[in-house]
């Protein structure tokens, strides 16, 4: 059987974090190394954390002394779990999620992984009780009209402008109808296409993935990274694979709120600069993109 592993991230919020490993130990599948990788929380998430885990074998801790960010930080895990220990499968799982389901891990790793499946992801279940999966292209006109009309290069407005609606105008034009539908029991796997892709908050990243990619896309720090999964496997001729039957839960965002207080400047700054490296990713080959992991050391 091919080993797999799991990456959590955790950023301040180390009481979701403890709660996510302690359901993951109470799995019915054991065998699996877990890396914590804390991105350089200023509070108390590194003692709190390497007092929980010392309770449970197998897991390993990265204290990174500087927040790099969702994709670079879960990077750190995902190197740990390929270079020291010979993982080829690897679940990225945020700290607020919560393993209900017993036997839910056994599964996951039973499945059999075609060769052109770069990803396998599951139905999420959010505080709303709606499947998070999968996802449509989400930003709305609105926030992409105020992302570009605040940024700092007043001469660059209308190009980004016009770049953004050549890539997101379809997508942008079914917002206001996008429909949430509850995890329907016995839905057959299906392999996703179009607009549609995997909600970046529990997905398996598989040995073909690798293959193609050593980690995550290195070059953002926060949002845009789904959508640049999406394009990467467009690109590199990966598939999608979304698995209803398996259910996860989500507690969503208090990791966001506890980072930016609900200061929508930042948060706006961020998504914006995810929008332009996604744009920038549109428009590159896949081996400029897959040089772009070598340049930044990821």
């Amino acid at each position: 059987m091919n080993k797999y592993g799991i990456v959590v991230l955790n950023y301040l919020n180390y009481e979701d974090t403890i709660e996510c490993l302690d359901t993951i130990r109470d799995q019915t599948f054991k065998d699996i190394p877990i890396v914590v990788v804390d991105n350089g929380s200023q509070n108390g998430s590194v003692p709190a954390i390497e007092k929980a885990i010392a309770k449970y074998k197998n897991i390993f801790f990265i204290k990174s002394s500087t927040n790099l960010g969702f994709a670079k930080g879960n990077n750190l895990g995902i190197n740990y779990l390929r270079e020291q220990l010979n993982v080829d499968n690897i679940f990225l799982c945020n700290n607020d999620l919560v393993f209900s389901d017993s036997n839910y891990l056994e599964q996951l790793v039973s499945l059999k992984i075609p060769d052109d499946v770069g990803a396998i992801g599951t139905a999420i279940i959010g505080k709303q009780g709606f499947d998070q999966n999968p996802l449509s292209e989400k930003t709305s006109e609105k926030d992409l009209t105020e992302l570009v009309n605040n940024y700092e290069h007043p001469d660059l407005k209308e190009k980004i402008k016009q770049m953004l609606y050549k890539n997101f105008g379809d997508q942008i034009s079914k917002i206001k109808h996008m429909k949430k539908s509850k995890v329907i029991k016995n839905e057959e796997t299906v392999v996703l296409s179009g607009k549609d892709y995997l909600h970046g908050s529990a997905i398996l990243l598989t040995k073909n993935y690798f293959q193609k990619f050593p980690g995550l896309y290195p070059k953002t720090f926060l949002y845009g990274e789904e959508i640049i999964l999406k394009v990467l496997f467009e690109k590199a001729g990966l598939k999608m694979l979304y698995v209803p039957e398996l259910v996860i839960n989500h507690k969503e965002d208090k990791s966001s709120a506890l980072s930016f207080v609900n200061r929508a400047n930042i948060v706006n700054k961020y998504r914006y600069e995810g929008n332009k490296i996604v744009l920038q990713v549109y428009g590159k080959s896949l081996s400029d993109i897959q040089a772009d992991f070598s340049e930044v050391g990821e």
